[in-house]
């Protein structure tokens, strides 16, 4: 029996295009409804064009590319160029990135970051706008385009690439609410936390733009040993996912955790997190496919889509590579 319906799966960060292709491929056999990117390594519209090129099928989509290393006609163009390729089986997956790594990683910062998001998702779909007519221009509170489509000429696309935001907290979450399709929640969650937080701040954008409520994309680790699953989360437990911990009365705890990280006492640090909260969060530790089949089951009401993932923190892209082998291994043999 292929995949339950709504389930995809995602990409190793660190994945080679070829062998991007050949998990799609594989994905899309085992009955996956989508294929997600990450932007970790790799270029995330690449990765998503191998995909794309390998299924006939299954929508693929970014979960999620880093929206202000880049500036909105840049993404636009690659997510419009790869609609149009794909007929329509791309999803613009989008998100801020914690302020420090942005820095680091990309050089750039940006300031208000909920405001900005919001203005940056009216600056890509007036970019399309542009690129449907052959011509636009876009004046926000951040972003000026004054000519997105430099090349004029009217081109086809049925529809819009749908857009997806990545949020943690509530501010973020009601920006969400007002511009996209759909939120995409991190594996750093608890039920209560979407639930109790996360869903009324999507409610509570919504309601301001007057649309109806996004739905929610939500990403899983899925570890094949409690201590690999310990691990990933010492790279998860940051300050600006303090709040989902506090929301549990377990900030303490997430302090001790980045201390002992911070310090190098990794094995602590999983020891704490193990103890504490892991059975919390978005994880699943699947040694065979009925405990892969009761953890989606676990999180399935909680969320419109899933997208199920591998570790990565600590292991190598030739292990990470295997691990995804074997997750869509296991969902093939549902």
């Amino acid at each position: 029996m292929a995949a339950p319906p709504r389930v995809g799966v995602a990409l190793p960060g660190a994945v080679h295009p070829r062998d991007a292709g050949r998990l799609a491929a594989l994905a899309e056999q085992a009955g996956c409804d989508a294929v997600w990117v990450l932007d970790v390594r790799r270029e995330p519209y690449l990765l998503s064009a191998a995909a794309l090129a390998a299924t006939s099928r299954l929508e693929v989509g970014t979960n999620v590319a880093v929206a202000f290393a880049r500036s909105p006609t840049v993404t636009a163009t690659a997510a419009w160029d790869l609609a149009q390729w794909s007929d329509g089986r791309f999803v613009l997956g989008l998100g801020s990135q914690v302020g420090p790594t942005l820095e680091a990683r990309f050089g750039v910062t940006a300031d208000h970051p909920a405001a900005r998001m919001r203005d940056y998702v009216h600056a890509v779909r007036a970019c399309f706008e542009a690129f449907r007519h052959g011509y636009g221009r876009y004046e926000g509170d951040f972003f000026r385009i004054r000519r997105p489509a430099l090349q004029p000429g009217a081109e086809a696309l049925d529809r819009d690439p749908p857009i997806y935001l990545a949020a943690v907290n509530p501010l973020m979450t009601e920006i969400v609410g007002e511009v996209a399709q759909a939120l995409a929640a991190h594996s750093f969650i608890t039920e209560s936390y979407l639930g109790e937080v996360l869903r009324p701040a999507l409610e509570r954008g919504a309601q301001r733009a007057a649309r109806p409520s996004p739905g929610i994309l939500l990403q899983l680790v899925v570890a094949p040993s409690r201590e690999v699953a310990a691990h990933q989360m010492i790279a998860y437990t940051v300050p600006a996912y303090r709040r989902v911990l506090d929301h549990h009365d377990l900030g303490e705890v997430a302090d001790r955790v980045m201390a002992a990280s911070k310090e190098g006492r990794r094995s602590e640090a999983a020891r704490l997190i193990e103890q504490s909260y892991l059975d919390l969060l978005g994880v699943i530790v699947a040694e065979n496919a009925d405990a892969l089949g009761e953890g989606i089951e676990r999180w399935r009401p909680l969320a419109d889509r899933l997208s199920l993932s591998v570790p990565w923190f600590g292991i190598d892209s030739a292990e990470q590579l295997r691990q995804a082998e074997r997750l869509i291994e296991l969902l093939a043999s549902f």
